[in-house]
């Protein structure tokens, strides 16, 4: 098993489509600082799309041990920015457009920090053991990122984005039971993301 020389011996075909995502969830951030909320909705969806099959596309190419570890450390490090971070950053910034009094921010706060510290730890926690091959235990965090896509098409209040986000945060750890997604139930995930993405191209 060979190391490339450098970093930039690592950068590989195989990896396209996570640095998709990747540049998918940084642009959402800088969309949703522009007061753009509804295009970092459909960013992140698009995330979610390349993040779906980033690992079937990356299959296609012949790699070395190497660089089917560092496709792996990508994509991790690729889902905590753009499913982790980036609905954060985004949640926190949308706060400035319809919050009042200091206890309800402190609670928004709170469940924002919350989300990103779940989806760090979940991405940690599976980057040392092994996923379970029929399901997931814990909300994965793609889905918990395009719940808060999908919400934002329905202008939630104060109230529920913070039940909401606050709940998608605790999914991510809690030992719940998830089929994966196979066949038919693939291809209807996949159409979730293409959904919200039309519809906030549509509300843009």
């Amino acid at each position: 098993m060979t190391s490339p020389a450098s970093p930039v011996g690592a950068f590989h075909a195989s990896n396209l489509l996570t640095y998709a995502s990747l540049a998918a969830g940084v642009a959402a951030i800088a969309f949703s600082a522009r007061g753009n909320h509804s295009s970092a909705g459909a960013l992140i969806a698009l995330s979610v799309m390349a993040d779906t099959f980033d690992g079937r596309f990356a299959r296609f190419f012949r790699r070395t041990d190497v660089q089917c570890q560092v496709g792996v450390q990508l994509d991790s490090l690729s889902d905590a920015i753009a499913f982790g971070i980036a609905p954060a950053v985004c949640a926190t910034l949308l706060r400035g457009d319809w919050w009042g009094g200091p206890a309800a921010a402190s609670l928004w706060w709170l469940s924002v920090a919350a989300y990103a510290v779940c989806a760090i730890t979940r991405l940690a926690f599976y980057n040392v053991t092994q996923e379970e091959a029929a399901g997931f235990v814990g909300l994965p965090v793609p889905v918990a990122a395009l719940i808060w896509a999908t919400a934002l098409l329905f202008a939630p209040g104060p109230a529920v984005s913070t039940a909401l986000v606050a709940v998608t945060a605790a999914a991510m750890v809690l030992p719940l039971r998830i089929p994966r997604p196979r066949g038919i139930g693939l291809a209807t995930f996949s159409c979730w993301p293409v959904m919200v993405i039309v519809a906030h191209i549509a509300r843009a």
